[in-house]
């Protein structure tokens, strides 16, 4: 069909404008045609007799006119349509018909054609992103586990080298039916009724901490395993947020909640002098068990939230309670346990593999605990 269309009088370029193909493999066709024909291009050809002109002439005519019937018998429905029907039939056929063949016999301009056509590939080529970027964002929010929102998921493509807007991100986390988990109301758990001396609140909240092993937070929470309760003790770095030690238990003593996660604590990570451990005034950590263990150890220094203010100790706070983003709602509350060993495998996970090492932070810049670590250790080392 391509060697007829230029024997019919079509230009090779025009050819390979109307079909994509290589202008210069379009010549090659019609020279091996001519050469197995016995017809040669050079000068030494026989010049054609008014006859053969004539012959030649109208098998051109013939090929247009079954062109033309063709393309009518396939496309004629088309002829009372709109443009873009039109236009969409030339893109499907266009590898069967010549583009300027049917935009004469669907009276069409080939200008308008092909600047619609330009215009339908850029709009395939924005939803194309478009899906890829809804795949992006689903990725991330199913790696999260459905706790991360907009601002969250936004960091996170940043990083991918995704230059993108929190807003657009809302809209099409909106469009794919993706929100982050809601927090429940919060439920008071400390236990501060007690005779034990507290210790002066030195924190005062100065939650910023350039300097890993200087200060720490602590707190306790419960979770229901079957019919009773588990108690799940952390202690955090306020330098990078990592949750250095933690501590599951089916008991509330000191023991085996405070102390043990510190004795963790103090195997991942050394501490520096002027450290200070903040927690609030529940038992645990005022009794003396607890006292003697710090107070013997010349680095340390307690401090205390103030009595009903949950605000002094936020951040070990925040990981608890279901006030905040935390493991409760992003994690406890979504799963029933029925076996304390099963409820640690689940704290295990969360804490080790998502927690320190995946889940960004705010707070962090929307780097994780583990970035933060080596951030702030190269930066110590590059000072030194």
């Amino acid at each position: 069909m391509i060697v007829g269309l230029l024997e019919a009088g079509h230009t090779a370029r025009k050819v390979s404008e109307d079909y994509g193909l290589y202008e210069g493999m379009i010549r090659r066709w019609k020279r091996e045609s001519r050469e197995r024909s016995g017809v040669f291009s050079d000068k030494r050809k026989l010049s054609l007799t008014p006859e053969e002109k004539e012959i030649r002439e109208l098998r051109k005519q013939l090929r247009e006119v079954e062109l033309e019937r063709d393309i009518f018998k396939k496309g004629g429905e088309y002829l009372l349509q709109g443009r873009r029907e039109k236009y969409e039939f030339m893109a499907e056929n266009c590898g069967v018909f010549p583009v300027e063949m049917m935009c004469k016999c669907l009276k069409v301009s080939k200008n308008s054609y092909y600047s619609w056509r330009r215009r339908e590939l850029a709009k395939r080529n924005i939803e194309t992103k478009k899906d890829i970027l809804k795949k992006h964002i689903k990725e991330i929010y199913d790696d999260s586990k459905g706790t991360y929102g907009s601002p969250r998921i936004t960091a996170q493509l940043i990083k991918k080298n995704i230059k993108i807007s929190r807003s657009y991100v809302a809209r099409l986390m909106k469009s794919m039916g993706l929100k982050s988990i809601l927090a429940k109301k919060f439920i008071v758990t400390t236990d501060s009724k007690h005779e034990h001396r507290v210790a002066d609140n030195i924190l005062e909240r100065d939650f910023k901490v350039e300097n890993i092993g200087m200060v720490w937070v602590s707190d306790i929470t419960y979770v229901r395993v079957g019919n009773n309760w588990n108690y799940l003790t952390t202690i955090i770095d306020l330098a990078d947020r990592k949750v250095v030690g933690w501590s599951l238990s089916n008991d509330m003593t000191a023991e085996n909640t405070v102390l043990r996660a510190w004795s963790l604590a103090r195997q991942r990570r050394d501490i520096k002098d002027g450290f200070v451990f903040h927690s609030d005034r529940g038992v645990q950590y005022a009794c003396n068990q607890t006292k003697n263990i710090f107070s013997f150890h010349r680095k340390i220094t307690q401090s205390m939230s103030r009595k009903g203010n949950c605000w002094d100790n936020a951040v070990a706070e925040s990981f608890h309670s279901v006030r905040f983003k935390t493991i409760k709602y992003e994690s406890l509350n979504r799963q029933k346990f029925d076996t304390s060993e099963q409820l640690y495998q689940h704290i295990h996970e969360y804490i080790e593999e998502w927690y320190n090492v995946k889940r960004i932070h705010s707070s962090l810049g929307y780097m994780t605990p583990l970035e933060k670590e080596i951030q702030l250790k190269f930066n110590l080392k590059k000072a030194a």
